[in-house]
């Protein structure tokens, strides 16, 4: 952290983010052609908006962001295995990962830290400027803190404790120790409560194009659902998620025989997006890159574990819509085909453009299940589960003889794998990680493997810094 620290304080803060992949590009941005101090970035509305957008794009584009949060969990938890180059991703799969080898869950820990740096910045340009508007800051500082707010609920919830950084005074973050989980989410509750109550309905549209990929209203209240129910707050869990799904104006899930369109830009389920708010994307994601068999997929094929296969019931939509089976060098694998564009030419020719969703409404159904059942209301949760299941072709209803609260972990494990590591979150967070991960890699599976290893760089270059039980 200190190294990325004094790398982004020599640079001064770039106006326009650095959209760098694996492979191709996602996003059609042009590189920086200077370096704009922070008088210049913040100096009038147009240049903030354009900081503010940078920053979305510097995560849109981000390696951690654009494909190993879900590669990553995927991979540590029990939906997806690498069949073609295994050993590549054994420590993940057998989560033997360590401070030095794990280089996916490395660039979560340093892409998110950067991007956190970013908004940083924007919060505290936007401070007390006289320059701006107010309606305009308030607007820019609302999106900034409410992506700094998700960016730590991810972090704590991989890392655990993790230094809370909320300045860019390099002298200050240098060496900060970690920060308890639940300070950590004290924050990122603040920035979102702040963030919901500045914000509108309407999706804001700092290039002058409206679209999904930047923070509103809904999508700090559905931030706000989820960092309620990871602290255990079922109440304000269901009221926030409550929320979202009653603004029909906006959210509404698509039917079952459009399952394949969810995560099509500007789909009716998205509530929030990745990508440049100045510029047009290219249609492909770079997940749908990385875990199809295909030119840009050197590692692949990927496949779906049997567990998670399995799991699947007779009729259910999801399965033929979300799976694909190929044979590719003599293996047959079962791709996840969430995201089925590979690159622009697929994305031209199926005329579809797609966008890595990070929220999304059927996610806010689910989250209220499990807040209801936590309140006392087996019988609503179970209302919520049963659209869902209905929704994908399963008209059965489940009732309150089955086991509500294994209900919901089931339903989340079909309808959200391979979405930004809901299935290990999940896990995690309601404690049946131990007995899921014991029965799923029986000879390889450590109780402390829950939590990934802080980068042995950001051990070595901070003091103070004090590395995860195990590690």
């Amino acid at each position: 952290m200190n190294n990325i620290a004094k790398i982004l304080t020599m640079a001064c803060f770039l106006a326009f983010g650095l959209a760098n992949s694996g492979c191709k590009k996602i996003l059609n941005i042009d590189a920086p052609v200077n370096e704009r101090p922070t008088s210049v970035v913040f100096s009038s509305p147009e240049t903030a908006k354009a900081a503010l957008s940078g920053a979305y794009s510097n995560i849109s584009s981000s390696q951690a962001y654009g494909v190993n949060m879900t590669l990553a969990n995927a991979i540590a938890a029990d939906e997806i295995r690498a069949v073609a180059a295994p050993a590549r991703y054994a420590p993940l799969f057998n989560n033997s990962y360590n401070a030095i080898a794990g280089s996916l869950t490395t660039d979560i820990w340093n892409d998110s830290y950067v991007s956190i740096y970013r908004f940083n910045a924007i919060i505290e340009g936007l401070n007390n400027n006289a320059a701006i508007s107010e309606s305009v800051s308030r607007q820019l500082m609302a999106e900034a803190k409410a992506m700094r707010a998700y960016l730590y609920m991810q972090l704590v919830a991989l890392y655990g404790d993790v230094p809370l950084v909320i300045t860019t005074n390099v002298e200050i973050t240098a060496t900060l120790p970690r920060t308890a989980a639940t300070s950590v989410y004290a924050q990122v509750i603040q920035d979102l409560t702040e963030a919901k109550a500045a914000l509108s309905d309407a999706y804001p549209s700092n290039s002058g194009t409206s679209n999904r990929q930047q923070v509103n209203k809904a999508a700090a209240t559905a931030m706000l659902a989820k960092a309620y129910l990871a602290t255990g707050n079922w109440q304000e869990a269901s009221r926030n998620a409550s929320e979202v799904i009653a603004n029909t104006s906006l959210y509404q899930l698509l039917p079952g025989n459009r399952l394949a369109d969810i995560f099509l830009a500007n789909s009716t389920e998205a509530i929030l997006q990745l990508g440049s708010a100045l510029n047009a994307t290219s249609g492909y994601t770079n997940e749908g890159q990385n875990l199809q068999s295909g030119p840009f997929a050197s590692a692949s094929p990927f496949s779906l574990t049997q567990s998670l296969l399995s799991a699947f019931e007779a009729g259910d939509l999801r399965r033929d819509a979300w799976v694909r089976t190929v044979t590719i060098r003599g293996i047959t694998a079962y791709e996840p085909y969430k995201y089925r564009n590979v690159d622009t030419d697929a994305a031209t020719a199926a005329g579809r453009a797609e966008l890595p969703t990070l929220l999304r409404l059927a996610d806010m159904y689910l989250i209220r299940a499990e807040a209801s059942l936590a309140l006392g209301n087996a019988q609503a949760a179970l209302d919520d589960v049963n659209l869902i299941r209905r929704r994908a072709g399963l008209t059965t209803p489940l009732t309150t003889s089955v086991n509500v609260a294994l209900a919901i972990e089931h339903e989340r494990q079909i309808e959200l794998f391979c979405e930004q590591g809901d299935r290990w979150l999940t896990l995690k967070r309601t404690g049946r990680i131990n007995a899921v991960m014991s029965a799923a890699k029986p000879n390889t599976w450590r109780p402390f493997a829950q939590f990934f290893p802080l980068p042995q760089t950001a051990i070595d270059s901070n003091p103070n810094l004090i590395q995860n039980q195990g590690y």
